[in-house]
């Protein structure tokens, strides 16, 4: 562990002075978490999300509708480019695992039931990105997408990551990933944020600050489902500016091929918040097996 620990500081180095893309409101980012995407065996998530597609033929309907997409290549058949130079294949930005995050003005993330492909693109849509080589994406939509709609990943890179490490033998997944500010559910003790994370998972920590004072509760952390502190234990500062700095490493609960995605809570005890925010930033890593 100190050597993948070493190796994984030493990519981070390289990496910290440039800049990945995420989708608005999703993953908002906006932080300095480079476009390097692999070292090695360690597989760095945030620099697979700088990949980015588009709509050929796009949805008339809601709900389960199927889409045609391509991704910008550069001209090279069959790849999805990231921004470090290098290329992934197609299935490893479009199969059922990773969420799609649709921009345009009906933008929405929806995790394909099903993808069909790649095939060369229909007649009068080839060369839109450079591209040649198509895919059909089958999920459930809660609105309407025309063509040349942008379409970048959902999670951060963090599912494409896994998708490629089980393909290249296995490795550890590195991904971070941030909340942006996120307004308590006044209804409960539970806020369900809309940021996905890992299910198993080592978590490396997390930074946490209250952005508007949390009223009438006593004290919140940050987790999962069945780990509600998993990232940042219980912390009593609820006014505006308290910070929760937590570095809380733990044994992931299993190592598979893939990790599915859960929900980043925020929850809080004693009552439910009258008031309150919090914006959070959580990173760990997965050790992901080969599928093969």
């Amino acid at each position: 562990m100190k050597t993948a620990i070493r190796s994984l500081a030493a990519f981070l180095i390289l990496t910290a002075a440039a800049f990945a893309q995420s989708a608005p409101g999703i993953v908002p980012f906006g932080q300095a978490f480079g476009y390097q995407h692999r070292l090695g065996a360690i597989f760095y998530a945030p620099g697979y999300s700088t990949w980015q597609g588009t709509v050929l033929v796009g949805n008339s309907a809601t709900g389960a509708q199927s889409i045609t997409v391509t991704a910008n290549s550069g001209g090279v058949s069959g790849v999805a480019s990231l921004s470090d130079g290098t290329s992934v294949p197609l299935a490893v930005v479009f199969n059922t695992s990773t969420p799609l995050y649709i921009m345009d003005g009906n933008a929405e993330t929806v995790t394909p039931s099903s993808v069909t492909g790649p095939f060369g693109c229909p007649a009068g849509y080839l060369g839109v990105g450079s591209a040649t080589q198509c895919v059909t994406v089958t999920a459930t939509f809660a609105n309407t997408h025309g063509a040349s709609a942008p379409i970048v990943s959902g999670d951060a890179g963090i599912e494409e990551a896994f998708t490629d490490a089980a393909n290249q033998g296995g490795g550890l997944v590195y991904w971070a990933t941030d909340t942006g500010t996120v307004a308590l559910n006044t209804g409960a003790l539970t806020t369900t944020t809309t940021l996905k994370v890992p299910t198993n998972f080592i978590s490396a920590g997390s930074s946490a600050i209250v952005k508007t004072t949390i009223t009438t509760s006593t004290n919140w952390a940050v987790g999962i489902a069945g780990s509600t502190s998993a990232f940042c234990t219980a912390n009593t500062g609820l006014t505006a500016g308290s910070t929760c700095l937590a570095f809380q490493p733990s044994a992931p609960a299993n190592i598979g091929t893939t990790s599915t995605l859960t929900a980043l809570l925020f929850t809080v005890t004693g009552a439910n918040p009258g008031a309150g925010a919090i914006k959070a930033r959580v990173w760990g890593w997965t050790p992901v097996q080969a599928n093969q």
